[in-house]
């Protein structure tokens, strides 16, 4: 039986059972079982879901494990790149970056931007600003502080807790979930843009 496009329309009887591929899901061919019921045809269509390109989980079972895909991360990005990070407070989004940064060649220190809400570092011909939005609650100061200039298409903007500046933030190309688990952690990269998948498609094994 040929895979269907999205949408396309399959008739078996009287009956249409429309076959959409949602958000780039490649399914796996099976055909569809059926099962008589007096005068009824009950249609079970199966299907495995293979690859979701533009997505991935990470298990991180330590701090050393952050580090280790910080360092296969860093060489990933584009300059000009909007990530944003999300989870908990101590989820590790903060190590996350220092292993970034640490990875592109910078021994200096690396301090959470909580209070000053960016950090600026120029390493290995790119600009990282690293945001710290958990604070964040005036709209005027973006403004002020000339936050919306360092999202010039050029810097690497890393920004926690996007959602205290929602509607004054560009889109993220690369979101990084991370979840607290009893033993270490685990992290949910999506891309959300072409950049992002290339990205995504650049990290090595």
């Amino acid at each position: 039986m040929p895979v269907r496009q999205p949408l396309q329309q399959v008739r078996f009887g009287g009956i249409e059972a429309g076959i959409t591929d949602a958000h780039g899901l490649k399914a796996e061919r099976q055909p569809p079982v059926f099962y008589l019921r007096g005068k009824c045809v009950v249609i079970y269509l199966r299907c495995s879901v293979l690859h979701r390109p533009n997505h991935s989980r990470i298990s991180l079972p330590d701090e050393d494990s952050t580090a280790a895909f910080a360092a296969r991360l860093a060489p990933a990005l584009q300059a000009g790149m909007v990530i944003y990070l999300r989870g908990d407070l101590g989820a590790g989004k903060t190590t996350l970056v220092r292993g970034l940064l640490r990875a592109l060649g910078y021994d200096g220190r690396v301090k959470s931007p909580t209070y000053t809400l960016i950090e600026q570092y120029d390493i290995a011909g790119l600009n990282l600003r690293h945001f710290d939005l958990y604070r964040f609650r005036d709209a005027e100061e973006w403004e002020a502080a000339g936050f919306r200039d360092e999202f010039d298409g050029r810097n690497i903007c890393l920004v926690e807790w996007p959602e205290q500046a929602a509607g004054l933030l560009p889109p993220a190309d690369l979101e990084i979930n991370f979840e607290i688990l009893p033993h270490g952690r685990t992290l949910d990269l999506q891309a959300l843009t072409d950049t992002g998948k290339q990205c995504l498609a650049a990290l090595p094994d």
